[in-house]
């Protein structure tokens, strides 16, 4: 795994327990022989686009329709002693 892979991965945990996204998150990277840096939070932001993006194509392919459009279908059986023949039909 690399570094933007790591990063990445850390970002999207954290997204799952942090209430209003980037805002509120603060990423240190640690490497050998390297200083500590901290990440700007315009960096961390294109991050959460990215994976906020990710995610709804990933809806999106799921569904395969766009959230929020169509129609839906409610399908009933029949009670006990009804007849299932005339669905429109009034219960006598």
């Amino acid at each position: 795994m690399d570094r933007e892979e790591t990063i990445k991965l850390t970002v999207k945990s954290l997204l799952e327990v942090v209430q209003t996204g980037a805002k509120n998150i603060e990423i240190a990277v640690m490497a050998p022989g390297k200083a500590l840096e901290m990440l700007q939070d315009d960096v961390i932001e294109k991050y959460v686009e990215s994976i906020n993006t990710e995610k709804e194509e990933a809806a999106n392919k799921r569904t395969g329709r766009t959230p929020g459009t169509g129609t839906a279908a409610i399908l009933t059986r029949s009670a006990p002693g009804e007849s299932s023949s005339a669905p429109d039909a009034p219960a006598p």
